[in-house]
């Protein structure tokens, strides 16, 4: 019963910031934030309709949406990079390029091991595959974390709230999977309490930080980020330079 209050609670403060920044107009600064949000309030009210009235068709539903819900996930993950290095060019350039590319890696992993496994079950493997997924998405979040700690970049009310929340939520849902994943069953009951406990905290960080916009601001970081850009720009034209005339010379009869 504790849990089913939990869940309800949560679904009522997801709604919070979204219908909040529908209603004052600041949805669209963080466009892959509220999309997933939508799905997730989305997904939970119909996961309460079918838990209570069609049961026969929870599981599969939940593993499925689950799923889309990760993929969605990387977009907020990408979305926090963009917002956070819009005024660094040179950085946010970087982003662009291998953010989608770790994810590219990372999905076709997962395709080939599913086309090549003939054990291929909604809920075990739709498991195994929200763990990698998960840790892609928790290695790139504690990077943008480091990276704005090492050059000071200030995140705002908005982004800071949404990078901790979803951080948070990543963290509590990756230990949990990983813990479900090598105790099984034994650990299931645990976590239909813990897991609800924890997704309340995250949401209600999101409703108190998302209440109103407060933009990203600028600082003196950007010197010395572009700087460092610059930088690792000019090492690796000249590495590139090198291998080239190396290459060149190998060539040559």
């Amino acid at each position: 019963m504790s849990s089913i209050l939990i869940w309800l609670g949560a679904i009522v403060l997801e709604s919070v910031p979204l219908v909040r920044a529908v209603r004052v107009g600041w949805a669209k600064q963080y466009k892959f934030f509220f999309s997933y949000l939508s799905f997730v309030l989305a997904r939970d009210l119909c996961l309460l309709v079918l838990y209570f009235w069609f049961s026969k068709a929870y599981a599969w539903s939940y593993w499925y949406s689950e799923l889309f819900s990760v993929l969605l996930g990387c977009g907020v993950v990408w979305e926090s990079y963009r917002a956070a290095l819009q005024a660094y060019p040179g950085a946010a350039r970087i982003a662009r390029s291998a953010l989608p590319l770790v994810f590219i890696l990372v999905t076709a992993r997962i395709a080939v091991k599913g086309s090549i496994s003939a054990n291929w079950i909604l809920g075990p493997t739709t498991l195994e595959t929200e763990v990698e997924l998960r840790m892609a998405q928790v290695v790139l979040l504690f990077g943008l974390v480091a990276l704005f700690a090492y050059y000071a970049i200030p995140l705002g009310r908005n982004l800071k709230g949404i990078v901790c929340g979803y951080g948070l939520f990543l963290v509590t849902s990756l230990t949990g999977l990983m813990l479900r994943e090598g105790l099984g069953p034994a650990f299931q009951s645990a976590w239909q309490h813990i897991q609800p406990g924890s997704y309340l905290v995250v949401v209600l960080l999101w409703s108190i930080t998302l209440w109103s916009y407060h933009p990203v601001p600028q600082d003196q970081a950007r010197l010395s980020l572009d700087e460092d850009y610059k930088a690792l720009l000019v090492a690796t034209k000249s590495k590139l330079r090198i291998v080239r005339n190396l290459t060149s010379r190998a060539m040559r009869p």
